[in-house]
């Protein structure tokens, strides 16, 4: 929730838009993807969905003029990792840094933005949020908790990675989808962290229906962060993460080139556009 909050509300996080086949389609059709997901939640009016979208305009143009410079500049950095031979955990954590900073402006540009709409909410509008919030978590208990939960985080986990890097050889999938499999999942406390980050989701939220825009910004950072019973799991991934990454071949390096690059064309255009 809180990601796709990031990305949907804030249009911060890259991970989320390259989701799509296509970076300018989901950025273009922002407005529309994002009011669709927020009303989903909170149950707007027609008067509401209205306000919601002048202020969607808003903060999309905005970042379009703020933060896409800012998009292409991690990418570059990106790239420099790539190119320096040998990637590094320090260089991940440093484009996580940056990731993590967008999100920050972003989410305090959306604040003023999104308080009114906040502050008119019925309680039962409240009730909603934390209806659909709590089917969520159903959700992903179900299939966390499963027999299938090793091959549905490792589907993930590949996916994500394709969506990154771009398309992986049948070898390098099925290595990335077998250290998935294998890496430690604590079930009881990865879903308490959930539990603590959802409630998190929902004070930040209110902080802002407050007009408290600093310290429900703050709190939704906090989310941001990785919590201690997360920290083991988080480090499976990043050692599993580089060791894809130094593992690569010139040919599929030079492929991972492209694709950033196709992806710096596309944010370029959008800018001037």
């Amino acid at each position: 929730m809180l990601k796709r909050l990031a990305t949907l509300l804030a249009l911060a996080a890259l991970a989320g838009l390259v989701a799509c086949s296509s970076v300018s389609l989901a950025y273009k059709q922002f407005p529309l993807l994002a009011g669709l997901w927020v009303d989903h939640y909170l149950d707007l009016d027609s008067g509401q969905r209205g306000r919601l979208k002048v202020q969607l305009l808003a903060l999309q143009a905005w970042h379009r003029r703020e933060e896409l410079p800012q998009w292409l500049a991690l990418l570059r950095q990106a790239r420099q990792a790539l190119d320096d031979g040998v990637a590094t955990q320090d260089e991940l954590l440093a484009l996580e840094r940056g990731a993590r900073a967008s999100v920050e402006r972003c989410l305090q540009h959306a604040a003023p933005l999104a308080g009114p709409l906040l502050a008119e909410l019925r309680p039962e509008q409240w009730q909603h949020l934390q209806k659909k919030l709590d089917e969520k978590t159903a959700d992903w208990r179900e299939t966390q908790s499963g027999r299938d939960g090793p091959d549905e985080r490792a589907k993930r986990y590949t996916n994500n990675l394709e969506r990154w890097l771009g398309d992986l050889d049948r070898a390098t999938r099925k290595q990335a989808r077998a250290d998935a499999q294998a890496w430690h999942f604590d079930f009881p406390a990865m879903a308490q962290a959930r539990a603590l980050r959802q409630k998190r989701l929902v004070d930040a939220l209110q902080a802002w229906s407050r007009q408290d825009l600093a310290g429900g910004t703050a709190l939704l950072m906090q989310d941001l962060q990785p919590q201690p019973a997360e920290q083991a799991y988080r480090e499976e991934i990043i050692a599993s993460l580089l060791k894809l990454l130094n593992g690569m071949t010139p040919a599929q390096l030079a492929r991972v080139r492209q694709h950033w690059a196709d992806w710096s064309e596309e944010l370029r255009a959008l800018q001037a556009g």
